[in-house]
């Protein structure tokens, strides 16, 4: 009885597809340019497998050390099943290359990739980016930093400490400060970091420059810039094509984190003067002419706050939030506040008719107006003075309840 032939991977006919797709031709394997194909790999999984049989079928000492080395860097079983299968195809016709031996201890060399972790940012723009990586010989190298999106690292911190201390920091800050912290790709706090390293050193700040060394200990190599790692399930030009996440961005005031986000005192104070200002003026103003001024104060502060360096700056703290939103399982969330990023990003955007940005700016200001008021009139329990603006409002006031 005959014996059958091994039923063919599906998978490689897919890949095959691809590869024909991408222009790369298997009956015109011999002419590929082996050197180029780097950018290919690791962009379809089906596409990785038929490139690798490919390449066995290529007769040149460039292919086989081009799949020996491939073979070092993959994780996937399945690719690495394959990349084999062509190195013995090719070791069968005399073409050799360099692989390590096996047993050689290859797992105890191969570096442990460190990790990240960021946790959401508060209203002044500070965020928790921590760096964590493996030592030789157990336990873990510690990074912790406080990075304010714009001003840049505010502190920074290195120790040592074990995997289960590491458990319980994390617990211990949710439990204590109903902060939590996701896991994010670490060369993007590296990033993080560096930049928030360099802003600070502009400033001279002396409580940071521990950096270079403490860092040292997680990679040797520079850090590069990266972009906010946001998740394939949230695709940019499907989020910014979808009108409902913007028109619906008010929400995000819902989530705990994005509760925090309210104007300090220093940036609320000039908009809290000019909305004092007018109620306090000598000229009699009906309520409705109060009103008016009131909302002319706040498109004031969304159009100057939302546009300009400080309409960029939220913008990438709304993206980065997108991820954080995206990580803790809150796609909704995470997608609304990538519209709202992605809205500011466009040229000339300030912000009006954005309902999160005019709930912020009316939130914030009216809780600080309120304090500042609630602060005047401690003062004038405790004073026998009154100011002549106070003689004026309560003349107003007096006056407004005679014509009713």
């Amino acid at each position: 009885m005959a014996k059958k032939s091994p039923k063919r991977d599906p998978r490689l006919a897919r890949g095959k597809k691809t590869l024909e797709e991408w222009g790369i031709q298997p009956a015109a394997g011999q002419d590929l340019d082996i050197a180029g194909l780097d950018d290919r790999i690791g962009q379809n999984a089906d596409a990785d497998l038929a490139l690798a049989a490919l390449l066995g079928k290529v007769q040149t000492a460039e292919s086989a050390q081009f799949l020996a080395d491939w073979e070092e860097k993959t994780t996937d079983k399945h690719l690495r099943k394959e990349i084999s299968r062509a190195l013995y195809r090719l070791s069968q016709k005399g073409i050799q290359a360099d692989r390590p031996q096996k047993g050689s201890g290859k797992s105890i060399l191969t570096p442990i990739e460190p990790e990240g972790y960021l946790s959401a940012m508060d209203g002044r723009g500070d965020r928790l980016v921590w760096i964590v990586k493996s030592r030789v010989g157990g336990g873990l190298h510690f990074l912790s930093s406080l990075i304010n999106e714009p001003e840049g690292m505010r502190y920074i911190e290195g120790t040592e400490i074990s995997r289960k201390m590491l458990r319980q920091v994390l617990q211990d800050l949710l439990d204590r400060r109903g902060v939590t912290m996701v896991q994010v790709p670490w060369r993007y706090c590296d990033f993080l970091m560096q930049e928030g390293y360099e802003r600070a050193e502009a400033q001279d700040k002396k409580e940071v420059e521990s950096y270079p060394a403490l860092r040292s200990f997680v990679s040797t190599t520079p850090a590069e810039p990266q972009a906010v790692p946001l998740p394939n399930s949230l695709d940019r030009e499907a989020v910014a094509g979808d009108d409902t996440f913007l028109a619906t961005s008010i929400q995000l005031g819902e989530e705990p984190e994005m509760q925090r986000w309210v104007f300090d005192a220093e940036q609320a104070k000039p908009y809290v003067e000019k909305i004092t200002n007018a109620q306090e003026s000598p000229i009699v103003l009906n309520q409705h002419q109060q009103k008016d001024r009131v909302d002319d104060v706040i498109k004031q502060a969304i159009a100057e706050v939302f546009s300009g360096e400080s309409g960029q700056v939220y913008a990438r703290r709304l993206e980065e939030m997108a991820l954080y939103f995206a990580a803790t399982e809150r796609v909704a969330s995470a997608q609304r506040a990538l519209a709202v990023s992605l809205s500011l990003q466009k040229e000339g955007a300030s912000g009006s008719s954005i309902p999160f940005c005019e709930g912020l700016v009316q939130q914030s200001i009216g809780l600080h107006y309120t304090e500042e008021k609630q602060q005047q009139q401690e003062e004038a329990k405790s004073s026998l003075i009154m100011k002549p603006s106070e003689f004026a409002a309560q003349a107003q006031q007096a006056q407004r309840q005679r014509r009713v």
